[in-house]
């Protein structure tokens, strides 16, 4: 599939947001101040500025993104840094 990030996220014909990450199997989308979590099964079709993507249960969507946030919020640890060789 094609670069899923940096893309407008259009449903029903209206800009909703903007892609900002992939994070389980879930596309992430910036909604103002909030993110949420769309499943990548309702992506409908990738253009080169734009997703467009089918309807989906957006309070799970919205709880998702929490979820999104959170995890991305962690601070990393010293041995997670070697692990992943940033040192």
């Amino acid at each position: 599939m094609d670069d899923l990030i940096c893309k407008y996220v259009i449903k029903n014909g209206r800009k909703i947001g903007e892609s900002i990450d992939v994070y389980e199997n879930n596309l992430i989308v910036k909604v103002g101040d909030k993110f949420i979590a769309i499943p990548r099964s309702c992506i409908i079709k990738v253009e080169a500025e734009n997703i467009h993507v089918s309807d989906f249960d957006e309070k799970t969507a919205e709880e998702l993104g929490e979820v999104w946030v959170v995890e991305k919020s962690k601070p990393v640890t010293l041995e997670e840094l070697e692990r992943m060789k940033y040192e």
